[in-house]
């Protein structure tokens, strides 16, 4: 027989899976069952015509018309109660077709009903797998495509600009002596423009791949990026920041970090939130970062945005879960949630 092989995100080799690993229990199909308690009714009344008093005759009396009709009830009801039996959780698995988002895992619906709706849970459980790990595998090449090349260019603006801007401004020094005494301070002013320009290379390169982050780790990196953001705008950040963290792979902290860059930029840039809190704990279970403003930034981005989607993305990749709440007036909150289990890999 014809297998299908079903690879997970790692690129490993799943046991092999038919296309009759969700066919019903051959103990007996729904069309079987159907047909035999319809035909198990009509037996019963048969017989009790044959081997008992009741008898039909034309016309028909009252308390024939009344077995007549008592048998058909039972006949309804029997049929009733196995479809209901049998098609029970086709609702759920409904809904849940309707409201599927691959970027919010959820929770496998537990299989229920006959035969024939558990093999269709299953099927439907088992293809909600298949998809979500290849959504990781698809985002985890992303991702390091993406971060690859953030690196680089983070190294060119740092060791090719930077150092160049830097190689004018110290020309600019013995030039300075040299001219006369009435052109110096517009040397002093290109000076001084140099200068500004060489900061922002070197911000907008930590902006684009923090090196704090690989050498001193997430707690460092999430103290520097708040205070970066903090003396851009008007809103006052508050971290709340634990000491020490679970140990993570490389690929958790970028994910975090990258989550907690977005949402904090959002708040900074567009909200008009006048306070932050950055909040994060871990315990044995689980992983917890909270960003919460008093702005409205995202209130009009419920409808997921490039930004949005990316943090989604990234959350997904690690195994976390990310909520989004946006209420007028009151602000915005983003929580991730990582298990802890999750973290090295």
């Amino acid at each position: 027989m014809t297998t299908a092989r079903a690879v997970d995100q790692e690129g490993t080799r799943a046991r092999p899976a038919s296309h009759q690993e969700f066919a019903p229990t051959r103990r007996s199909s729904l069309y079987v069952r159907v047909v035999g308690v319809n035909a198990a009714v009509l037996l019963v009344g048969l017989l009790l015509l044959l081997w008992s008093p009741v008898t039909v005759s034309a016309p028909i009396s009252v308390r024939q018309a009344i077995v007549l009709v008592a048998a058909a009830i039972v006949l309804a009801a029997a049929d009733a109660a196995l479809l209901k039996f049998s098609f029970t959780g086709l609702v759920a698995l409904v809904n849940r077709m309707e409201t599927l988002d691959l970027l919010r895992p959820r929770d496998r619906l537990p299989e229920m009903g006959g035969a024939e709706t558990r093999a269709l849970i299953g099927g439907f459980n088992t293809m909600l797998d298949r998809l979500e790990a290849e959504r990781r595998a698809s985002t985890r090449r992303t991702v390091a495509t993406l971060e690859g090349e953030r690196e680089r260019i983070s190294r060119e603006l740092h060791d090719e600009i930077g150092q160049r801007m830097t190689g004018i401004l110290l020309h600019l020094g013995p030039i300075h002596a040299d001219v006369p005494e009435s052109a110096r301070p517009r040397i002093v002013a290109v000076q001084d423009e140099v200068r500004a320009v060489v900061e922002e290379i070197g911000k907008l390169a930590w902006r684009i791949r923090p090196a704090i982050l690989d050498h001193l780790g997430l707690v460092s990196a999430l103290t520097a990026l708040t205070e970066s953001l903090g003396g851009q705008g008007s809103a006052r950040i508050e971290t709340l920041l634990p000491p020490r963290l679970p140990v993570m792979g490389d690929e958790a902290e970028l994910a975090i970090y990258r989550i907690a860059q977005e949402a904090l930029t959002n708040a900074v840039r567009h909200s008009g939130a006048t306070a932050i809190v950055v909040r994060m704990n871990a315990d044995q279970n689980e992983l917890v970062l909270q960003i919460a403003d008093n702005g409205d930034a995202l209130l009009e981005a419920g409808a997921d945005g490039p930004g949005l989607r990316g943090m989604r993305e990234r959350a997904l990749l690690i195994g976390g879960l990310l909520n989004i709440e946006a209420n007028p007036g009151h602000g915005v909150r983003v929580e991730l949630r990582v298990p802890t289990g999750h973290l090295g890999e």
